[in-house]
């Protein structure tokens, strides 16, 4: 879980060509965007039209499950990216004990699992209820299917982002927490 690794005279590990790097940037990625296109292969199958008609055609496809297929992966590729640098950077670089890839990796996937908990059990209690958790201009028209997939959406959007920078603050605050005091000036 925590490995050691032997920092520099400034204090802090300058890492270039780590082999932890690539799996913990990419194995991030990889679980945000699966994540993202299954969740759009859904939200495709209960109201096509939020990405034939609601959706700028971006994509030469005219079916609903390419275009979610498309926007899935580009909607990801940067926030997925980003995220994985940032978790790698906040569990490896400092004097403090280094976070595993795996921990790193294996977290992420609990926020998008209690991600994907929250916007679908908002999209269930819209379509059960018929009642928007979100301000009605968020909402293009009045449709059933439409309301439940925009209200997921919005969710994921949400709460997807709020937990990526929890698992971050965790990661770092753990870390900080562990470090070893730092030594006197000479």
């Amino acid at each position: 879980m925590v490995e050691k690794v032997s920092a520099n005279r400034y204090g802090w590990v300058m890492e270039r060509r780590n082999r932890e790097y690539l799996p913990t940037v990419l194995g991030v990625f990889a679980l945000v965007a699966v994540y993202a296109v299954v969740n759009d292969q859904f939200i495709a199958a209960i109201a096509p039209t939020h990405f034939t008609v609601y959706h700028p055609h971006y994509f030469p496809f005219d079916q609903a499950w390419a275009q979610a297929l498309c926007f899935a992966f580009v909607a990801t590729t940067g926030p997925g990216l980003v995220w994985g640098m940032l978790l790698y950077w906040a569990g490896r670089f400092g004097r403090a004990p280094v976070i595993g890839r795996r921990v790193l990796v294996l977290g992420a996937g609990m926020v998008i699992l209690m991600t994907t908990a929250a916007a679908w059990g908002e999209g269930w209690k819209v379509a059960h209820t018929g009642i928007t958790p979100y301000p009605k201009f968020f909402y293009p028209v009045e449709d059933d299917g439409l309301n439940v997939t925009q209200t997921v959406q919005l969710t994921n959007y949400l709460i997807g982002a709020a937990g990526a920078f929890v698992w971050l603050f965790l990661v770092w605050a753990w870390r900080i927490w562990h470090s070893p005091p730092a030594e006197p000036a000479k």
